[in-house]
């Protein structure tokens, strides 16, 4: 009798094994990831529409930090007319601004993504340093459309630094 309970309790403890081990290697076999089934990363949200500036703010830095920083708000009653950003669907966009019964093109050219957090406004017209402008996404909802741009300056006629713009649209 203490033969037989014995290969009995080895023959159960093998088939535990083997199911214990077999089991988790089908299921990680089923999982695996073919080569050729690659990952598409999401399209980023499209920042194409009509989308008015609601403010401005203005950031100014030197090599030692932040100098300053003030918000402009558009529109500024009695100084100037709504400003408008229009991204269109073929990569194009425009910055305009309203005057009156008028629409005054302030400068336009094409844009592109560069991650999904990120796009460049690119002027044609421009001088080489000043033609691609990186920008960054700081949100984007329907409703509402927050991003970034900096821009080299010189402060004093002597130091080096940048000016950032973050624009909120609405």
């Amino acid at each position: 009798f203490t033969v037989r309970y014995t290969l009995f309790s080895k023959k159960v403890y093998m088939n535990r094994t083997v199911v214990g081990l077999i089991l988790p290697a089908i299921i990680l076999v089923a999982c695996s990831k073919n080569k050729d089934n690659r990952v598409i990363s999401p399209e980023p949200s499209s920042i194409a529409g009509k989308w008015n500036v609601d403010t401005v703010r203005v950031y100014f830095y030197s090599g030692a930090g932040v100098f300053d920083s003030s918000v402009i708000g558009y529109p500024v009653v009695g100084l100037n007319e709504p400003l408008y950003f229009q991204f269109n669907e073929d990569s194009s966009w425009s910055e305009s601004l309203v005057d009156h019964s008028d629409t005054i093109v302030v400068t336009e050219g094409i844009y592109s993504y560069t991650s999904a957090n990120s796009f460049t406004l690119v002027y044609p017209n421009a001088s080489p340093t000043r033609k691609n402008e990186p920008c960054d996404i700081i949100s984007l909802t329907s409703s509402s459309f927050v991003f970034s741009k900096q821009r080299p300056t010189v402060f004093n006629g002597t130091e080096p630094g940048n000016i950032k713009y973050v624009f909120k649209l609405k």
